[in-house]
């Protein structure tokens, strides 16, 4: 019986990712350019092997995909263990500096973080006094379930927030905010947005967040804040992402945490693939062979999604490449992912989390006074993709269109990570290096691997023989960022 081209398309892929694996015979049938054959109905020669290795291999890459802001999370747990982080106890500060390599980071406002384990402690309090924060929560699978701080429901006026435990089946205390929790591993995340820039005035209202557990509600505070400024802090998530040490370390998350109804599908693939809550993850030399193969596809396959996915929404004005991230605008606010009630939205999600950590329903909001608005592009005017080796030229028109502050952001390609160009900084800032601008109100921003004469102070520096990709923030974005009356050109290439 003969197989569509579909079916050839997959079976080729099969064929590339035994290679290794011990399936020789398999790897000799399709070498011969076979296909799936059938006698009587029934699978001959080797089809069952191939059609079984097909499937693994395509459950393992939407699974890598499906769980990579898990992995991800996961990574900035324990990221941050070296440092001094402790679960419920001491939480870290950073002026996010490309040595603390963070996802998509934002290099204008100082990160504070904070790590629940509400497993051990039950419910856990978080206290803000009123600042400048913009706080978010999240679980252990990226999944936002809560904001505080300015985006908060007392905008800014100081919380007195409660993250409930996913067992938790009691009356909230009289007082509270209630932010109800999926896993028992949570990440509080702060960004601090100093009036006046210095990390000096962040470092004290970072000082100043309360975390404790309720049962100790009546004691004074012992929490503290860890500053690891001008300290590296690599990302583990570069060294798992294309390997076995993904499965382990996804194994790891899913057996730390309770099972989800709406995960079962997706757990039910991993359970196929010998990641199982309760069971050590011992895969034979045939499973690792695939999960090794489908780590490397499903990386890949998420950095096309990034830089080269196919839906014409991504653009924000027509005829530039600018793009929106995420995709498809916010949050749905139901269901705390991107989508809506009937589906989940599978590019966007992957789009979003295989270049940055952490969700909120503030980012991406498409209206005036919202939280920030990022616009991102990987290429310049001709289409091409951004190169370290050569000069380019962005000029931002003015009066830019944003309440607080906005800054232009440069990412190595390689990594979605601040650029490390040996700078110091990834970034130009409105903030902090207060670019001159020309007489009309606009701004030169200049990158490459040289500074252009007298322009050291609005230039980001680039590597040869790397590629880069950058975000323009706005914070707290105004109606000309929305209603067509603003627009950024493409950066342009110079000699």
């Amino acid at each position: 019986m003969k197989n569509s081209k579909l079916t050839k398309a997959i079976l080729a892929v099969v064929a590339i990712a035994t290679m290794g694996t011990g399936c020789a015979t398999t790897q000799q049938a399709f070498a011969q350019g076979n296909e799936y054959t059938f006698k009587l109905g029934f699978p001959s020669g080797d089809t069952a092997q191939a059609a079984n290795d097909a499937t693994d291999l395509r459950r393992a890459i939407e699974a890598y995909k499906f769980f990579y802001p898990t992995v991800a999370t996961e990574g900035v747990f324990q990221q941050f263990e070296p440092h001094g982080m402790l679960w419920n106890e001491v939480g870290i500060i950073m002026p996010q500096d490309p040595e603390q390599q963070f996802l998509y980071a934002n290099q204008d406002t100082p990160y504070l973080m904070s790590f629940l384990d509400l497993k051990d402690a039950g419910p856990m309090v978080i206290e803000l006094p009123a600042g400048p924060y913009i706080g978010v929560i999240m679980d252990h699978n990226q999944e936002w379930f809560g904001d505080i701080g300015l985006i908060g429901p007392n905008k800014g006026k100081g919380d007195r927030a409660i993250v409930l435990p996913p067992d938790f089946n009691g009356e909230v205390p009289l007082g509270y905010t209630p932010y109800y929790a999926k896993t028992w591993k949570v990440a509080v995340f702060n960004r601090i947005l100093s009036k006046t820039g210095s990390y000096k005035e962040a470092l004290d209202y970072a000082h100043q967040l309360k975390v404790y557990p309720l049962t100790e509600a009546a004691f004074t505070p012992t929490y503290r804040v860890v500053d690891i400024a001008g300290k590296p802090a690599p990302s583990p998530l570069l060294k798992w992402q294309k390997n076995m040490e993904y499965w382990r370390m996804l194994h790891k998350a899913i057996s730390d945490e309770p099972s989800q109804e709406r995960f079962r599908a997706m757990n039910g693939m991993l359970a196929q693939l010998g990641i199982e809550t309760g069971k050590p993850f011992a895969p034979d030399k045939r499973m690792q062979g695939i999960l090794s193969k489908a780590a490397e596809i499903g990386y890949d396959e998420l950095t096309v999604t990034f830089f080269d996915h196919p839906r014409d929404e991504k653009i924000v004005w027509k005829g530039l490449q600018w793009e929106y991230i995420p995709v498809t605008g916010a949050l749905d606010l139901l269901t705390k992912d991107f989508g809506n009630a009937n589906s989940r939205d599978l590019l966007t999600s992957d789009a979003y989390f295989s270049a940055g950590w952490g969700t909120s329903a503030a980012i991406g909001v498409r209206k005036a006074g919202a939280g920030s608005m990022y616009y991102t592009t990987p290429r310049d005017a001709t289409g091409s993709y951004l190169d370290g080796g050569k000069n380019y030229k962005l000029t931002i028109p003015g009066p830019v269109p944003a309440k607080l502050f906005w800054s232009v952001t440069v990412y190595d390609s390689a990594t979605r990570t601040i650029i490390d160009s040996g700078q110091g900084r990834g970034a130009v800032r409105s903030l902090f290096e207060k670019p001159s601008a020309n007489p009309d109100g606009s701004f030169d921003i200049y990158f490459g691997p040289k500074a252009p004469p007298g322009k050291e102070n609005q230039w980001v520096q680039t590597v040869p023989g790397k590629g880069w990709f950058t975000c323009v923030r706005l914070y707290f974005p105004e109606a000309s960022a929305f209603d067509g009356t603003y627009k950024l050109p493409d950066i342009e290439k110079i000699k």
